[in-house]
């Protein structure tokens, strides 16, 4: 590659990051939320797939100080949902949500929303939560 290739692709991939994040908050239908911890149980209310001007949510990214990085919350129905944790089975990063994806920011791993390796360099599936909603809420069990 010539260095004038170079500098232009370069160019080009600086402004794409630059944008990106403008585009993914207008556009991303993701949450955060802080759950409670119920013994082996994060709990999350069920409004947390309904946005601030009421419109429906596909991903909610639920967080709690006594967990070491979020989990990543998808709702596939009216009361259907599956979870998976949001660290990098490569190297422990946290994971960006990108649409129905997962991302890798140091390595470039990429995931889909049910845990499983779309791209290198990691090999090794994410960790997934059985998730259910129970009395107006979402519950997701953290047991091993």
């Amino acid at each position: 590659m010539d260095r004038r290739t170079f500098i232009r692709q370069s160019c080009l991939a600086c402004s794409a990051v630059l944008a990106a994040p403008a585009l993914l908050t207008s556009c991303s239908g993701i949450r955060p939320v802080a759950g409670i911890i119920e013994g082996d149980t994060l709990a999350l209310p069920s409004g947390v797939f309904t946005g601030k001007d009421g419109t429906p949510l596909r991903v909610a990214v639920a967080t709690h100080a006594q967990l070491k990085q979020p989990i990543a919350v998808f709702r596939d129905g009216p009361s259907a949902y599956h979870a998976v944790l949001m660290r990098c089975t490569h190297k422990g990063v946290e994971l960006n949500v990108t649409g129905t994806r997962l991302e890798c920011p140091a390595h470039g791993s990429s995931f889909d929303s049910h845990g499983a390796v779309l791209e290198g360099p990691a090999e090794a599936p994410l960790r997934i939560f059985p998730v259910e909603e129970r009395d107006g809420r979402i519950l997701i069990s953290l047991k091993a």
